[in-house]
């Protein structure tokens, strides 16, 4: 059968493409770089030139894969993912089933073929760099080499033990860009990574705010307010040099004296506001009794699809909650929040997040909280990007944030984050719905726990930087966490408390992301996080 007929016959829509352009697809060029998880890529041999293909005339369940010349067709398109243990699924892009050895087979010659994915281990796959470029792709299951019979389209694509030939070497290249670039999505043009650009059951693709509509300047509480509550699509700036003062009047409300010399900080009190039915010995206070307090905090809605940015590394905000609830689509960034009744606890959080979706907080910077800096719960498509936490607060005791973040039964993007000198729940992360991917982010001083997971959360903790900080990442019961590529100094090199191991994410796909060497972030984070 000539090759001409065996295009007529595979790829009908092919013929048309070659009558009107007399050529293929353009390929990237043959790459040795590593895939970023959640790219799209074609799958080059190495020594006949072609592209790893599902055949489209096999109308089975588990249909088999072959080599052809490629042409750009969705069945010679693979989604590569990395898993929390380093193994890859390769799924392909036309019906979504992943690179498979049928039937478990140990056996060389093993037929490959894509099927329904069911997170066996002979649907998992290694990507070694070769020497003599390429890749060598190797079955978790079997450990053995992935293989082309020949040269010729049609050529089968089978597992073997690994000889070091061209046969078993393949370029994995973006669809589009270059070589290090993914088209596979993830990532913006704006520099959003990870959940938040991914699509969600909400039915968005990615998270947009506001978009480009025109800009609406704020520089007073009132205007501020008035524009994030409204239900029309907003860009909120804020100018550079601008302090939003959204301090009330102050008012008096009933607080638990604690005696800070528990925490070695002696002739200090701290005043924390009992919560439902709390008493004031459940919190540590010796006595029941309450003293009269005042807060003055605003608590502003922030409705769906907004942007609310600082136009510089002086725009800031005080005195405000920011409430996300039942919302979506949302972007807050390149502002310091501060100054919410930092000698209380429970008296107001920077921002809260609860049954929403496609949210992005970045460069924001946060000083002197009552209570969360950022809690998030029952939410999904959340990113947290370059925002720095500052722990340090002469009002409470021992002088450090003691309830940084809450993480409940959602889903959680961290990168490039940091967190100086606080105590604890950095975050805490809690709930069986948890899902949290915290990558190159930077802790110092923490003198409680950095993360805790617990009651079901499943945490990758990749190339973090943790200096001087107790319990790095720490179970604290029914707590799954993965990690790898951390660095560990001071406290945290000894800490026993740095769990890891666990399988987790079987249940996502994550996205395209780069992981930078952990040994540089003290730097790189320090300088880059918050307002610029």
């Amino acid at each position: 059968m000539s090759v001409m007929t065996t295009l007529i016959q595979r790829h009908k829509s092919l013929l048309l493409l070659l009558l009107s352009t007399c050529s293929f697809a353009t390929l990237a060029e043959n790459c040795t770089t590593m895939p970023s998880s959640g790219g799209v890529y074609s799958v080059i041999n190495r020594g006949s030139g072609l592209a790893l293909d599902v055949n489209t005339s096999d109308t089975s369940g588990a249909p088999d894969v072959i080599s052809y010349q490629y042409w750009g067709g969705t069945n010679q398109k693979f989604a590569f993912t990395k898993g929390s243990d380093g193994y890859w699924t390769i799924r392909a892009q036309h019906n979504n089933q992943v690179l498979d050895v049928l039937n478990s087979s140990q056996s060389n010659g093993a037929n490959i073929v894509v099927y329904d994915d069911w997170q066996g281990d002979n649907q998992r796959w290694q990507l070694k760099a070769s020497s003599s470029g390429g890749f060598n792709i190797v079955n978790k299951l079997t450990q053995k080499s992935l293989t082309v019979a020949g040269s010729q389209n049609g050529a089968n694509v089978y597992q073997n033990d690994d000889a070091g030939g061209s046969s078993q070497r393949w370029y994995i290249n973006p669809v589009s860009g270059s070589c290090g670039s993914s088209s596979g999505g993830g990532q913006t043009a704006s520099g959003l990574i990870g959940f938040a650009a991914q699509p969600g059951s909400d039915g968005l693709a990615t998270t947009t705010g506001g978009g480009n509509v025109s800009p609406t300047v704020v520089t007073s509480c009132s205007a501020l307010t008035a524009a994030l509550n409204s239900t029309s699509t907003a860009v909120i700036q804020v100018p550079n040099n601008t302090t939003i003062n959204c301090h009330t009047a102050n008012r008096t409300v009933a607080a638990c004296p604690l005696d800070c010399g528990t925490w070695g900080d002696y002739g200090k009190t701290w005043y924390r506001l009992p919560v439902g039915n709390q008493s004031c010995s459940e919190l540590g206070s010796s006595s029941n009794n309450t003293v009269n307090v005042t807060r003055n905090d605003s608590r502003l809605r922030v409705r769906s699809n907004k942007t609310l940015e600082g136009l510089g590394s002086n725009s800031k905000i005080i005195g405000a909650s920011l409430v996300i609830s039942n919302d979506r689509n949302i972007i807050i960034r390149n502002i310091l929040l501060e100054d919410i009744n930092p000698a209380l606890v429970e008296a107001g959080d920077a921002i809260s997040i609860d049954d929403s979706s496609h949210i992005w907080i970045d460069h924001m910077a946060f000083n002197k909280i009552s209570d969360g800096y950022i809690d998030i719960g029952n939410s999904q498509n959340v990113t947290l990007s370059w925002n720095r936490f500052y722990g340090y607060n002469p009002q409470v005791c021992a002088n450090q944030h003691w309830y940084t973040h809450l993480f409940q039964n959602s889903q959680v993007t961290a990168h490039h984050n940091f967190w100086d000198t606080a105590a604890g729940r950095n975050p805490k992360i809690d709930g069986y719905n948890s899902r949290v991917h915290m990558f190159n982010n930077y802790w110092k001083n923490i003198t409680y726990f950095a993360i805790s997971a617990g009651n079901g959360a499943e945490v990758l903790v990749e190339n973090n930087y943790f200096e001087n900080s107790a319990k790095p990442h720490w179970n604290q019961g029914s707590g799954y966490f993965s990690a790898s590529g951390n660095v560990y100094t001071g406290v945290s090199a000894t800490d026993q408390y740095r769990d890891s191991g666990a399988d987790i994410f079987n249940d996502i796909q994550l996205y395209p992301y780069s992981l930078d060497n952990a040994s540089s972030l003290g730097s790189q984070v320090d300088g880059g996080t918050g307002p610029q």
